[in-house]
């Protein structure tokens, strides 16, 4: 493999890796810190009154999500945690392909002593890890804020471990998907409008799938029926549904990176606009 395609896909990324990270480690101190400041009681009568059919919106139960650990667990789906990871994966996914190409940057790495999927593979690789950076992010600011936010009842940083594997697992499977996508596009900005397109409507039927009582066959339309943080780390028994969840957003991003890799070997790269 070529050194400068490392050199190249690390400096493409550090950047918004930093920044995504220290932004994730300070909104969950201060999310924990503001938790901190509603007594578990006084969210329990909020969680009340919402209306019960918005209630079939919630992926566990009032009494779980009520204690101290289910008010944490709402970081894991909250909406500043998903536009971190989900500009993560498809700003990585959609510039490995279809942003070199509207740079007009291809032909030169194609031109280097490689195969041309290593040119995707590569990228794939720092995004992951970069996946596993932010997952890792949100535990660590958990334990910080564990640690130096005062609470009357404890929780520990480890009952969050299985969300952050999750969450970890949606965001490599995103990456995967928008990177299928940019593997036959030439435009960076219509990769990442089709990528983020399929995600709000991935989120819209999962919602409907939650809230209509004959939906239960969209589980099989959206992947995001595989990401349940909330159930995971609420539920200590929760181990092979952990392993069904993962394994499916793993497998998704592993065959859509594959395809991706197959699209890059098989077509003719256009001049940039």
């Amino acid at each position: 493999m070529n050194v400068a395609l490392w050199r190249k896909a690390l400096s493409d990324s550090w950047r918004q890796l930093v920044l995504s990270s220290v932004l994730l480690i300070l909104f969950t101190w201060v999310f924990i810190w503001l938790m901190s400041q509603i007594p578990t009681e006084g969210f329990a009568t909020l969680l009340q009154l919402i209306p019960g059919p918005l209630k079939s919106l919630i992926p566990v139960k009032i009494p779980e999500l009520a204690t101290r650990t289910g008010q944490l667990t709402i970081l894991y789906i909250h909406v500043i945690t998903l536009l971190v990871c989900v500009g993560w994966a498809v700003g990585r996914g959609s510039d490995s392909i279809s942003g070199e190409i509207a740079r007009g940057t291809m032909d030169l790495l194609l031109s280097l002593p490689v195969r041309r999927v290593w040119v995707m593979v590569i990228p794939a690789v720092v995004a992951t890890c970069g996946a596993a950076v932010l997952a890792a992010s949100l535990l660590c600011g958990t334990a910080i804020g564990l640690a130096t936010v005062p609470f009357s009842d404890r929780a520990s940083t480890w009952q969050f471990l299985p969300g952050a594997i999750n969450l970890f697992a949606m965001t490599f499977c995103l990456t995967g998907i928008t990177t299928l996508v940019s593997s036959w596009n030439r435009d960076r900005w219509r990769t990442i409008a089709i990528s983020v397109g399929f995600f709000v409507f991935s989120f819209i039927l999962e919602m409907i799938r939650r809230v209509w009582q004959y939906g239960g066959w969209l589980t099989y339309c959206t992947f995001l029926s595989a990401f349940q943080p909330q159930e995971l780390i609420l539920d200590g028994d929760a181990a092979s549904r952990a392993l069904w969840y993962n394994g499916t957003l793993l497998g998704l991003g592993v065959l859509s990176f594959i395809a991706g890799g197959i699209v890059l070997a098989r077509r003719d790269i256009p001049p940039a606009r």
